[in-house]
């Protein structure tokens, strides 16, 4: 197989709590996260030279697909060309980065360059979710976010909404450390208790909507919750819900959708 064409699915972080920090320096988490319907298409292909394209502008090598395939090119001595079409908010906490990363990853499996086990280790290079981003569904992540454990299926409607891109991960990491905070525990959330996340209170310090749309969300759903280190906002909704009414109340926004779960993080296309 010379080429493949992917749809990447977003993540929401139903709750993310943090344990400690390693030996490396790395925070410790326990999340439990989900996949869900908006999505990147990511059309990788061999090539000559790593190259790759975001929306039709050339991207550097910070970008996590590019850092993605120069580990697969030190891996394997083969080059990829990626074709990025944005379906997922940047700065949302959505998973977006990561899930370009996870698609030349899966790819560069599917294509026959590297195994899946060579593969979820050049994940960990990348980023902490990407080989949850990989493999998707309704799962546990632990460690730095490279122990993914599938806790089954799911199904259900959200809200999810964004009404400006948020602060640097890095900064909202930065002012949880500087003031922790303690939520109920996974375990208990497994149990019934109220997803949560402990970096919403330094994201929100950060970037101020936060705090605005999780208001109007729980005015609107009873419920709302940061995902990631945001600065996306959702709800859980019923499936009756008024999209209309939906699309009136956060039309002032940057990304506002209601979505569904589903059951991978990649599709292939073709």
């Amino acid at each position: 197989m010379d080429e493949i064409i992917l749809k990447v699915h977003a993540k929401i972080n139903l709750t993310l709590e943090i344990t400690g920090v390693n030996s490396r320096g790395y925070h410790e988490l326990d999340m439990i996260c989900c996949s869900v319907s908006p999505f990147d298409v990511v059309h990788v292909k061999l090539s000559d030279n790593i190259k790759v394209t975001m929306d039709g502008a050339e991207a550097g090598r910070e970008n996590t697909a590019y850092r993605a395939a120069l580990c697969v090119k030190e891996q394997c001595g083969v080059s990829l060309d990626v074709d990025i079409k944005k379906g997922i908010p940047s700065g949302a906490g959505l998973g977006g980065s990561s899930a370009d990363a996870s698609a030349v990853f899966f790819a560069a499996v599917r294509m026959g360059l590297i195994d899946e086990k060579t593969a979820e280790k050049l994940c960990v290079k990348v980023g902490s979710d990407v080989v949850y981003m990989m493999k998707g569904g309704y799962c546990r992540l632990r460690g730095e976010g490279e122990k993914v454990m599938l806790l089954g299926e799911i199904s259900f409607r959200m809200a999810i909404v964004q009404k400006e891109a948020g602060a640097s991960t890095a900064e909202v990491y930065k002012g949880y450390d500087s003031a922790p905070v303690r939520g109920l525990g996974v375990e208990a959330v497994l149990r019934g208790e109220p997803y949560y996340n402990v970096l919403e209170k330094s994201a929100k310090e950060l970037c101020p909507s936060i705090a605005e749309i999780k208001n109007r969300l729980k005015d609107l759903y009873g419920n709302a919750v940061m995902t990631g280190s945001g600065s996306a906002v959702f709800s859980v909704v019923g499936e009756g819900t008024d999209e209309k009414l939906f699309k009136e109340k956060f039309s002032d926004c940057l990304f506002a959708e209601l979505v569904n779960t589903v059951p991978e993080g990649i599709e292939i296309l073709n």
